[in-house]
């Protein structure tokens, strides 16, 4: 009985050590985008790769991308201020963020293994987007009752689609009147290993060329892990 026990308790610590070793080549990293050169201006106008992950941006901003930027105007609604943040400043302070405008795609072609598991980002609204959706403009409606703006984030793994998670930049149905203007924490677990992210709007406020509320959205703190 004793010779049963003790080697049932050399099998558990056995077990123990394999799996410390197993959750130990597990490497967990956090884009914040301190770490990203801006230019002049205070923004990235191309492709950028930081910490093994590629931003992609078109040679034009306005054909769709992802810009690394410090900029922090709220009050300026117009097109011309379309990299600040409406919170802003970073999440948790910060000085830096990134500006998605669809269609954009972040791409894990420079990591070690070529993927990585989603875990978790953060997002709020441009200061463009927000002001837009309060006042209204030429090209978008000021958002009232039953109108809605969401970000989906689609992952992929070998070009095929994972799975996606939505979450609302603006919500006015059902009696709310919600324009995020501060910085949330989305869980993004649900889209499990990928090696790429894609961004997509949708929104209440349509035209004959398509969405008119403008397609952004503000991200930070993108945390995922990688074996």
């Amino acid at each position: 009985m004793k010779k049963i026990k003790l080697l049932a308790i050399l099998f558990v610590a056995a077990f123990t050590i394999v799996s410390c070793t197993e959750d130990s080549n597990v490497k967990t990293t956090l884009i914040d985008f301190e770490d990203v050169t801006l230019s002049e201006e205070g923004f990235t106008s191309a492709t950028f790769t930081t910490k093994g992950i590629t931003f992609e941006h078109k040679e034009n901003f306005w054909d769709g991308g992802i810009a690394a930027s410090s900029h922090t105007n709220t009050e300026n609604g117009e097109y011309t201020n379309q990299y600040s943040v409406i919170a802003g400043r970073g999440a948790f302070d910060s000085k830096k963020f990134a500006v998605v405008y669809a269609p954009a795609e972040i791409i894990a072609s420079q990591n070690e293994n070529g993927h990585f598991k989603a875990k978790s980002i953060y997002l709020t609204n441009s200061t463009y987007a927000y002001l837009t959706m309060k006042n209204g403009n030429q090209f978008s409606k000021k958002f009232g009752k039953d109108d809605w703006f969401k970000v989906i984030i689609t992952g992929y793994l070998n070009s095929k689609k994972t799975s996606d998670v939505e979450y609302y930049l603006a919500d006015f149905r059902n009696g709310k009147s919600f324009i995020s203007n501060t910085w949330e924490k989305l869980d993004i677990s649900k889209l499990g290993e990928v090696d790429k992210l894609t961004f997509s709007f949708e929104g209440s406020d349509v035209g004959e060329w398509g969405l008119n509320t403008p397609s952004y959205v503000c991200i930070d703190n993108l945390e995922f892990s990688q074996d």
